[in-house]
């Protein structure tokens, strides 16, 4: 773990022209280029709109995975982008900061005690925090009343977070122990197209059959 954040120097390095790159020029290897950029001049704002793109994905993904048949709703789409955006893209964000810059600023970040120390406040803390924002953002947006997404919370919330128990604690230990701070939004986002999917799902269901 002593050279986690040997990667990231890399990058930094190739952008500023210290060290040749070895991957062939080519159209998406500028892109990622400039992506690595702006999570330099702009880490927020790109956060913020890769996790609208995926978060649009994640619904496609959902309407797939429940394999009804019926027909998906741009609003659904942008729903789901409009929280990606403004809502889990920057409280993760500063989640990451805060960890990282506030709560475990004095010691080695990679180190396993600072790693499952993130993982448990991750898992146990921010995670129920978000998955029920989630739940009462969707249910307004559906014009569903607090009172009916807090039963809905109360009969589904820990069932969904023993399966993202499953899912994230993993997940997160190879993102606090191995993924440098300016990537960790990217790579949780991408794997959160499967796990916003399976929300979108579990939501979408239980309004169904509420």
């Amino acid at each position: 773990m002593e050279n986690t954040y040997k990667l990231w120097v890399e990058v930094k390095n190739s952008l500023d022209g210290t060290i040749p790159v070895s991957v062939p020029s080519s159209i998406l290897t500028i892109a990622w280029r400039a992506y690595l950029r702006k999570l330099q001049t702009d880490p927020l704002v790109t956060k913020a709109i890769t996790a609208s793109i995926l978060s649009g994905i994640s619904t496609i993904a959902a309407r797939v995975f429940q394999g009804n048949g019926s027909e998906l709703k741009s609003s659904e789409i942008i729903h789901q982008m409009t929280i990606g955006l403004a809502v889990r893209a920057p409280l993760v964000h500063f989640f990451h900061m805060l960890l990282d810059k506030k709560i475990f600023r004095s010691y080695r970040q990679t180190s396993i005690p600072v790693v499952i120390g993130k993982v448990v406040l991750d898992q146990f803390v921010f995670a129920p925090a978000m998955t029920a924002l989630y739940y009462y953002i969707v249910g307004l947006m559906n014009d569903e009343g607090c009172q009916v997404t807090s039963k809905k919370l109360k009969r589904q919330l820990l069932a969904v977070l023993k399966k993202a128990w499953l899912l994230w604690i993993p997940v997160n230990l190879i993102s606090y122990g191995f993924i440098p701070l300016e990537l960790r939004v990217l790579f949780g986002n991408i794997v959160s197209i499967f796990w916003t999917a399976y929300l979108i799902s579990t939501v979408s269901s239980a309004k169904k059959n509420k």
